[in-house]
């Protein structure tokens, strides 16, 4: 959980060095290609969807142990794109979950396409989750661990990081296969107090 949280989650840090600058420049050219593969938000939601911590409103306490099953406590913290929220399961297992709200970069979903997508191991354009437009990703072949980043408005963006549990990775099951229902679920909270 911890190596693709502190290198991933982050999206810039996905660039090269943890916790760069949100911003990046980049040649013209480049980001004229990376532009015209970033999805856009047809029906944003309100700005005020991601004010506030995402310990406050991206989960609650029964959504996170039907992933997790019992959890330590919530841990909040601040980083350059915004307020982030980690749960890991209390068994021990390895599981965990990562929310952060992408709101200090103004950049949206198109961050991750410039700054993620040329170096991940493993990237993919996910079908919309309840219509906005989602990426999922890692930087490691382990199927284990990935984020999804899910485009909010043009301007803002949320990821959700998850690590599977050391029962559901010795079955061999594929983080990109579970990660959406964790997105999902965090959008319909966002969604109800929009």
């Amino acid at each position: 959980m911890a190596a693709i949280m502190a290198g991933c989650l982050l999206i810039s840090a996905c660039s090269g060095t943890p916790k760069a600058p949100a911003t990046t420049t980049t040649a013209p050219s480049s980001t004229a290609s990376a532009d015209s593969d970033v999805p856009k938000v047809q029906s944003p939601l309100p700005t005020t969807a991601l004010d506030g911590s995402p310990c406050d409103s991206a989960l609650t306490s029964s959504q996170v142990a039907h992933f997790l099953g019992q959890s330590t406590p919530a841990k909040p913290s601040d980083t350059q794109l915004g307020p982030l929220c980690q749960w890991s399961s209390a068994s021990g297992s390895g599981a965990g979950i990562t929310v952060a709200y992408q709101t200090e970069s103004d950049q949206g979903i198109r961050l991750a396409y410039q700054n993620v997508k040329p170096k991940a191991a493993r990237w993919q354009p996910l079908e919309a989750i309840q219509g906005l437009p989602a990426v999922a990703y890692t930087n490691t072949d382990d199927k284990r661990a990935c984020v999804i980043v899910v485009g909010v408005t043009d301007e803002l963006a949320f990821s959700t990081g998850l690590t599977l549990g050391d029962k559901a990775a010795g079955e061999g099951k594929d983080c990109f296969d579970l990660a959406p229902e964790v997105a999902d679920t965090v959008l319909t909270n966002l969604k109800a107090r929009a």
